[in-house]
């Protein structure tokens, strides 16, 4: 898949396989913030594109989802937001080390089995403001933006959220498109999401890193995806953004997802019901609120 093009070794290694089941989101990132040095924006996406038709076939990856990685990528080219950090960051490896010493001395705030019994209509009044605009989504190829009143009453029916509000309607991704869910429609970032996807770390050792996070950020808001993580809301508004990228490159030491630094990329969402394919839907439980 690399021959033609001027890669880095990393993005070479990563363009010679295919990415397994569960990872083409994150692989989609990664090519794409190895291809921004070498790409513009739209030669990145007919590449990535191209690469998918050949060499994904567990799936179907639409349009947007390649869209989403490349505008994660290129975020700020051309447009630069105020103090927006640049994608050529690396974030830390994962350290078993550090992971083992964290179980070792960390006790859970809560337990992952649990579950508050709350909903999308209990929690969102407190996590967004009346007058914002929220983005779901009961697909991640459907993108609704709306007003949080409008927003509540279908919420729990709804698989994925943006966890940080809108600033409108929809504003021009990194295609120059009109785009509802997109880094330039996306305000400042309030709440930092760290998700687990490993399957060496479970939901019990994951409780306990998210807990280990809460001892520097406020650890608002853990859900249960439904799957095999947990994902963990961090309060991070009152921070600046270096302190946020601090936040989160432990996280990474401890073994979250690097994508989830994106500002507008799709989370579970708290209390809604994720849908597989042949598989009854299943609700993404609130198993900690403190806010």
């Amino acid at each position: 898949m690399a021959e033609l093009y001027p890669f880095s070794n990393r993005t070479v290694e990563l363009l010679r396989a295919a990415p397994a089941p569960g990872q083409t989101h994150r692989w989609l990132a990664k090519v794409a913030c190895g291809l921004r040095h070498v790409l513009d924006a739209d030669t990145c996406f007919a590449f990535l594109r191209e690469c998918c038709d050949k060499y994904v076939h567990h799936r179907v990856v639409p349009d947007e989802e390649i869209e989403a990685a490349v505008d994660f990528a290129y975020e700020g080219d051309g447009n630069p937001k105020p103090g927006a950090l640049s994608r050529s960051i690396e974030w830390p490896q994962v350290s078993l080390s550090l992971i083992e010493r964290v179980l070792r001395d960390t006790k859970p705030l809560f337990d992952p089995d649990s579950d508050t019994a709350l909903t999308a209509r209990d929690v969102l009044p407190r996590l967004f403001h009346p007058h914002e605009f929220v983005c779901v989504g009961p697909t991640s190829r459907s993108a609704l933006v709306r007003s949080l009143s409008a927003t509540l009453p279908d919420a729990g029916l709804q698989q994925f959220i943006v966890p940080n509000p809108m600033r409108g309607r929809s504003a021009l991704n990194f295609r120059g498109k009109p785009s509802p869910r997109c880094q330039n429609n996306t305000g400042p970032r309030r709440h930092l999401v760290i998700e687990f996807d490993s399957p060496t770390l479970t939901k019990p050792i994951q409780a306990v890193l998210l807990s280990k996070l809460a001892e520097f950020v406020p650890l608002i808001m853990v859900v249960d995806s439904g799957g095999k993580s947990l994902h963990g809301w961090f309060c991070v508004g009152h921070l600046g953004l270096r302190d946020q990228a601090r936040l989160f490159a432990v996280g990474c030491l401890l073994g979250c997802d690097p994508t989830r630094w994106d500002i507008c990329g799709w989370l579970r969402m708290p209390g809604g019901l994720r849908q597989v394919e042949g598989v009854p839907a299943v609700r993404q439980r609130i198993i900690h609120f403190a806010r």
